[in-house]
């Protein structure tokens, strides 16, 4: 893998109902991507989907501004080969 590869993160929104997280319709495009080196740790391995660790890709740069400014639960998967 090289600097230039990218991966697809997927951002699953979420609302609290009777202290159940369940997925709600998004507010935008629920896809964005990332450089691949941003999806992994230190050691090359990919970040485990619904982690603390993938949950800062919310706040990444690439990451559309209504997932950026989301303040309920939520997901992330990151979609990978």
């Amino acid at each position: 893998m090289n600097d230039t590869d990218t991966v697809t993160v997927r951002f699953i929104p979420q609302a609290w109902v009777n202290d159940c997280a369940i997925q709600v319709d998004p507010a935008g495009p629920t896809t964005f991507t990332v450089p691949a080196g941003d999806a992994q740790n230190a050691d090359g391995d990919w970040l485990a989907d619904n982690s603390d660790a993938s949950d800062r890709l919310q706040t990444h740069e690439n990451a559309h501004r209504w997932i950026r400014q989301w303040s309920g639960p939520f997901e992330i998967e990151i979609e990978h080969q």
